[in-house]
């Protein structure tokens, strides 16, 4: 028996192959994959700009589907069962990992990258890796489950209180989730920054918080003017690049945060006066945690983006390359592009 597998062969060069069907082995679980969300990080992979990770690869690392089948061992998840799949693979043994945090193991594997991920009709993932979907999610929205954990985990990392003024760096999909996951715990005032008005417009449409175009509008001269002369108590640089971390850094108020969440460059540098003395903190965001993908699913089963179905852009998996394509010319009129098996 075979299944269709996407596979990046060469540097942008993303293909459909054949390939046997995968018996799960010890501890794992074959999930039948529903839909296949796409994101910023496949772009590095698929372009070969990833700092550890090069072609051949498998990607997907943002999938829902059912369980079809169990490897020996205690799966703990049912065939036939509604899951998300947790992609950070652990050693199991290590100090994070005795913690439960997975995620931030000396040694982690990541469904989508060293591991085969979603992008596929089935795929075989360890059983330990599968959270259950609570049925209460729309169908519609299941798919960003995983991206709007990463925005549930950024949220937490940076502690922020409901009444602090936050300033979100990009307003692709990763800051718009951020901002989601700030309003259900009930922060308020979020100002979101970018250069590209359709990004802009989609933030404003979906409720995120106020929005700034910094290609027209210095981002410091606007902190000033419209939140207080003392910069933000919060800001999350949702990009990834020396650039935009400057920018967060410096328009946070002096005993603030700075948040890093998007995919940052091996080296940045920082002005260390504006960072000791300052009192300011610099926080790292690596993924999440299961518990950030419960919370996440929370938040859409209480109905927020109830209204955002058109916001998500769906491709048949034959069409993968062109869902690629899609997604490396950076799409701005959409949340989401999606592969569907």
């Amino acid at each position: 028996m075979t299944s269709r597998v996407a596979v990046v062969r060469t540097v942008g060069e993303i293909v459909l192959e054949s390939h046997a069907t995968p018996d799960p082995g010890e501890g794992e679980a074959l999930v039948r994959v529903a839909e296949c969300g796409l994101c910023g990080s496949d772009t590095k992979l698929y372009s070969g700009r990833h700092p550890t990770l090069q072609p051949p690869l498998r990607l997907g690392h943002e999938f829902h589907g059912v369980v079809e089948a169990q490897g020996p061992g205690d799966g703990g998840v049912e065939p036939g069962t509604r899951v998300a799949v947790f992609p950070p693979v652990g050693c199991g043994r290590c100090h994070n990992c005795r913690r439960g945090e997975p995620h931030v193991c000396v040694s982690m594997a990541f469904v989508g990258g060293e591991l085969p991920g979603g992008l596929a009709d089935l795929v075989a993932v360890p059983a330990a890796n599968l959270v259950p979907m609570d049925p209460a999610v729309p169908t519609g929205l299941r798919v960003l489950v995983e991206p709007l954990a990463v925005g549930v985990h950024a949220a937490d990392r940076a502690a922020v209180h409901a009444d602090e003024e936050v300033l979100i760096v990009g307003a692709g999909p990763i800051g718009l989730f951020t901002a989601l996951a700030l309003r259900h715990a009930g922060v308020e005032r979020i100002l979101l920054a970018d250069v590209a008005d359709e990004r802009l417009a989609l933030a404003r449409g979906i409720g995120a918080g106020a929005t700034v175009n910094t290609r027209d509008t210095p981002l410091a001269d606007h902190v000033h003017e419209a939140v207080r002369p003392e910069g933000v108590d919060v800001a999350f640089d949702c990009v990834g690049g020396q650039a935009t971390a400057e920018q967060a850094l410096g328009v946070t108020r002096k005993g603030g945060r700075a948040v890093l969440v998007g995919i940052m460059p091996p080296e940045l540098r920082f002005d260390g006066v504006v960072l000791q003395r300052g009192e300011r903190a610099l926080i790292g965001v690596q993924m999440y945690t299961r518990e950030d993908f419960k919370t996440a699913m929370d938040i859409l089963a209480a109905g927020a983006l109830a209204d955002a179905g058109d916001l998500v852009r769906r491709y048949p998996l034959e069409d993968v390359a062109t869902a690629f394509r899609d997604l490396e010319a950076g799409r701005r009129d959409v949340l989401k592009l999606v592969v569907a098996p």
